[in-house]
């Protein structure tokens, strides 16, 4: 019986259905893999057709994300996820998403009502309702059109600073420390950077502080041991709850969100056209983020890479005359602002003196029966998020809030025929601020910032930003005189270049730098030399890290810290990899990974950390220790005396020390021999289904195999547990035949499935798979009715 339930809600893939709802019939095709492509003669109709398929293969993760956005899972999971809803609903997407819909162009707004229409009924379709709602007693909720712009809100989430935590952590670092110390570790550059225009910062060299830190910052850490280091252990858990950590959107991980994309030219291909590769790093779920798709255009032209299940529009991919990827840009897209309040707190000071406060009243309904109300309120700016650290009221001014932070321009961007036209489209997209590479079937390549960029009035006494950039004022690079560009969520031109945007918490560059390395090494390239670069782990950042780890167990007098045993274990494992890569046969790669962890925790990073500690809601240190990497190595360089890490008499021997713990951390203290301990042991995939958390005998039968990992972080193969590529492409546009594609799991959310995981173990392998949907297996015909 139960067998018969969950069959019951598959997908219909072959057959005939009769629709009162569209134009004209269309025909959809899978092949084995359950890739789809879409034929109809209007785009009306295949909207609908691809709301159809998205329906039946993933309409909970459709139902997550907009719930998600809209802080209304309680009505799903009940009063477990209330606290969850409550964050949300400061944001009002939900209205912000109807005003959404009622700003677009009238083609636009039919094609969002063609799709929710193919949503609904291929929901309504199915013989018994997805599974995951059986399992929780539920039903599901038809889909209307604003909840499309919801799925697009999720993603905001996802790639931006949605409270502002990463200004109000600045804040606090400024406030807590002497001004030579926040300029010291808050670098703005350095050795890593790889900009596309080649060009470096000024004034980067760091000056080491004179003065040590505040007492009480020292306090904390003299109350602490000497060494002090989280585990890493093959499997490490979550301490978020099973909402957070499964379905709100930018919780679940320390990664960096960002990606990989580039392009040459066609003086460097082997074609007419130029080349592009993509791969967005993001959290790796059952089912994966995205989904696959190829459809016809009204001109004849085929538009094939993946969509996000919720949205009627291609997101990634190519039309045979561009192809088109995104890394996450990391540009100044929100404001915290600093209230100026009257004495009860009943208004705020704008510049054109005081106003009173919006107040918002929401209901949040609850699956357990419990629906509570919540009161939020805003400013002219955006809602109040919260006090800082001293006490005051703080609003919001982010891009998500705009009237044109969503909208569907993706459906333009997938008809452009040239680098210049899309050029010209990206700058419209209602999405997060993305950079966007793009390359022609005529051979030319271009980026520019796709999204809003906000524009500030520096001389604003209450700060924020009054207007938007308008299109002839955005950054753009196009057919360089390199003939390659690169982003890789680095800073990628001067600071002057780049200054009305500005670079806020991206990456180091060390990643950037091995793409643009892969990319200079070569002058011609195949689909696969892109895809060697896009599986690169080869640590070129921990190559002076591994070096010092041989000066220092070759010291002299390390015996009389580490026993010889030790040592010669380390030195035996260092000497038989001159060269580190992320690899799961290494044992070198972690045991320098966490010799130069203990050390930049032991330094630095326990400044961000006891903040951190005092500040939990307000500081979050991953957001401004991503170039630690500077000051940490200007400290292991010049080793001053009046910085020595306290409880050591000196540099070496804290060195000595940090070797020992780093040894003790990849054996587990010595109950592993370190040269069993590879980085495939300890560092494996986990790429969970939602539910397989909370019902963990079901995590067989839903997540995907563990496999040892190749790749990690500073690398251009990103890769965690559960953070990773969640798609790789690569397409030089016209020649999609010899295109690649990856994905971590299979297009359907059902494990009857029989493409539930298909596609996963070429993604493991980095087998260069097909772009294009393979051979046709099903046909499912919708005819119309007049």
């Amino acid at each position: 019986m139960i067998y018969f339930i969950l069959y019951s809600s598959l997908p219909d893939l072959d057959g005939t259905k009769k629709i009162t709802l569209l134009n004209q019939g269309v025909t959809i095709e899978r092949d084995a893999q359950g890739i789809p492509t879409i034929r109809g003669k209007h785009r009306q109709d295949t909207a609908f057709a691809l709301g159809y398929v998205h329906a039946q293969e993933r309409y909970f993760q459709m139902d997550l994300l907009r719930r998600s956005a809209a802080g209304e899972l309680a009505a799903l999971f009940g009063d477990d996820a209330y606290e969850s809803d409550v964050k949300i609903r400061l944001h009002r997407f939900r209205e912000r998403a109807k005003q959404a819909v009622r700003k677009l162009p009238k083609a636009h707004y039919a094609a969002l009502v063609a799709y929710s229409n193919g949503v609904n009924t291929g929901i309504e379709s199915l013989v018994n309702d997805p599974y995951q709602y059986l399992l929780l007693g539920q039903t599901p909720k038809p889909w209307e059109p604003e909840d499309s712009l919801l799925c697009v809100y999720a993603m905001y989430f996802d790639l931006n600073d949605e409270l502002g935590v990463r200004e109000t952590s600045l804040a606090i670092l400024k406030d807590e420390l002497p001004p030579s110390w926040f300029k010291f570790l808050t670098p703005k550059g350095g050795e890593w950077d790889a900009a596309m225009d080649d060009s470096a910062l000024e004034d980067v060299k760091l000056s080491i502080p004179s003065l040590s830190l505040p007492k009480k910052l020292l306090a904390y850490n003299l109350s602490t041991p000497a060494l002090f280091v989280s585990k890493l252990s093959a499997h490490p858990k979550q301490t978020l709850n099973f909402v957070d950590r499964h379905f709100l959107p930018g919780t679940n991980t320390n990664f960096l969100p960002g990606s990989n994309s580039w392009a040459v030219d066609a003086s460097l291909t082997p074609y007419d056209s130029a080349m592009m590769a993509n791969d967005m790093h993001l959290t790796l779920r059952v089912p994966n983020i995205w989904f696959r798709a190829s459809w016809y255009l009204e001109d004849g032209r085929r538009v094939t890479g993946v969509t996000l299940p919720g949205t009627p529009a291609m997101v990634v991919g190519s039309n045979e005359h561009i192809a088109w990827g995104f890394t996450n840009s990391y540009g100044n897209w929100g404001d915290i602002i600093v209230l100026q309040t009257n004495a009860d707190e009943t208004q705020y000071q704008s510049a054109e003196g005081w106003k009173n406060f919006t107040v918002y009243k929401h209901l949040i309904e609850s699956s357990n029966g419990s629906d509570k109300e919540l009161l939020t309120i805003e400013t002219q700016w955006g809602p109040v998020i919260g006090r800082n650290h001293k006490g005051q009221l703080l609003a919001h001014q982010w891009l998500a809030y705009s009237p044109n932070a969503t909208n569907l321009n993706l459906l333009v961007l997938e008809k452009s025929d040239s680098v210049k036209d899309a050029l010209d489209v990206a700058k419209s997209l209602g999405m997060p601020p993305q950079s966007i590479v793009i390359a022609d079937n005529e051979g030319h390549i271009g980026w520019t910032i796709a999204g809003l960029i906000p524009k500030r009035d520096e001389a604003a006494m209450t700060g924020g930003w009054q207007d938007y950039e308008q299109a002839n004022d955005y950054p753009i690079l196009s057919d360089p005189d390199s003939h390659r560009i690169w982003t890789a969520n680095n800073r990628l031109f001067s600071a002057k270049t780049l200054s009305h945007i500005g670079f806020e918490g991206g990456d180091l560059g060390a990643r950037a730098q091995q793409v643009r390395d892969g990319l200079l090494a070569k002058t011609q390239f195949k689909e696969t030399d892109f895809l060697a670069i896009q599986l690169d782990n080869e640590a070129k950042l921990l190559a002076r890290w591994r070096q010092l780890l041989l000066d220092v167990l070759t010291a002299k007098n390390i015996h009389e810290v580490i026993s010889k045993g030790q040592v010669e274990s380390m030195l035996a494992v260092l000497k038989k990899e001159p060269i580190l890569y992320a690899k799961p046969d290494s044992v070198a790669y972690g045991l320098v990974k966490s010799f130069r962890k203990v050390i930049t925790k032991n330094t630095l990073g326990w400044v961000f950390e006891t903040l951190e500690k005092q500040h939990p809601k307000l500081f979050k240190a991953s957001l401004l220790t991503k170039l630690i990497e500077y000051p940490v190595w200007e400290l292991v360089q010049n080793r001053p005396v009046h910085l020595v890490p306290a409880n050591y008499a000196n540099w070496a021997l804290f060195f000595q020390a940090s070797a020992e713990q780093a040894y003790n951390i990849v054996t587990d203290n010595g109950q592993y021999d370190l040269a069993t301990q590879s980085w495939g042991v300890r560092h494996k995939i986990d790429i969970q289904h939602p539910l397989s958390a909370a019902l963990p005998e079901l995590g067989f039968f839903l997540d995907m195999p563990d496999s040892p990992l190749s790749g990690d972080t500073d690398m251009p193969k990103v890769l965690g547990h559960h953070f990773g590529a969640s798609v790789r492409m690569v397409v030089a546009p016209g020649q999609e035949q010899k295109a690649i594609m990856h994905m971590p799991a299979g297009q359907s959310s059902h494990p009857l499935s029989s493409y539930y995981s298909s596609g996963h173990q070429d993604w493991v392998d980095g087998k260069a798979s097909a772009f294009l949907p393979g051979e046709t297996k099903w046909v499912l015909e919708l005819q119309s009715i007049q």
